[in-house]
């Protein structure tokens, strides 16, 4: 059974994914030379297997999505996902190809795991370096489909409860918007909250 973390733990990890989500937007920010609106994480605590109820619009939905499992202290999956027509114009705008263009397929994976890639490195490698549990990393994996397919781990979706944390962005000048995801799995809150308990609240 996994203990409940208290608000002051949750408001302490959304603290920290916010300086990492900063970071990777200050990255994003350099490759597209545009600025990066972002919003404040939302946590949430359920069931994988009601994933469907708790994505407020992305279900049954096409996405673009580039998915990297971490490992050590915590273990789960980050996804940097984006709607189809913004996944086409942060490549186009990457690499120079024209929207629609034939050439444009061609370059998305590869352009687009190098932006998971450093995107979700700059969030889940700065929640390391803070509370000190650093992480190893899979290779990123660029993948489409439905939002809720892609982010059930290894199909293994019955009676896990994950911690899910959202925080999206939107680059104005471009149309471009998409999401960042984190998943933590079951066994990786307590030792989570209670880093971050010990970290902020040593008492």
């Amino acid at each position: 059974m996994m203990n409940v973390p208290s608000n002051f733990q949750l408001d302490a990890l959304k603290e920290i994914v916010n300086i990492g989500v900063g970071k990777a937007a200050s990255s994003l920010n350099e490759m597209l030379e545009a600025h990066i609106e972002l919003e404040v994480p939302a946590i949430t605590l359920f069931e994988l297997e009601d994933l469907d109820e708790d994505l407020h619009g992305f279900t049954g939905s096409d996405i673009s999505c580039v998915r990297l499992d971490f490992y050590g202290s915590f273990t789960g999956t980050a996804a940097l996902v984006f709607p189809p027509q913004s996944a086409a114009k942060l490549v186009a705008a990457l690499t120079g190809e024209l929207p629609g263009g034939p050439s444009l397929n061609a370059v998305m994976a590869g352009t687009l795991n190098e932006v998971g890639n450093i995107v979700i490195n700059g969030v889940i490698g700065t929640i390391g370096n803070i509370l000190a549990k650093p992480f190893e990393f899979s290779l990123p994996n660029y993948i489409e489909g439905s939002l809720e397919e892609l982010l059930k781990m290894g199909g293994q979706s019955a009676g896990l409860t994950v911690l899910l944390i959202r925080t999206s962005f939107r680059v104005q000048e471009r149309q471009i918007e998409g999401n960042i995801f984190m998943i933590f799995e079951l066994g990786s809150f307590d030792s989570l909250f209670r880093t971050i308990r010990d970290l902020y609240d040593p008492s």
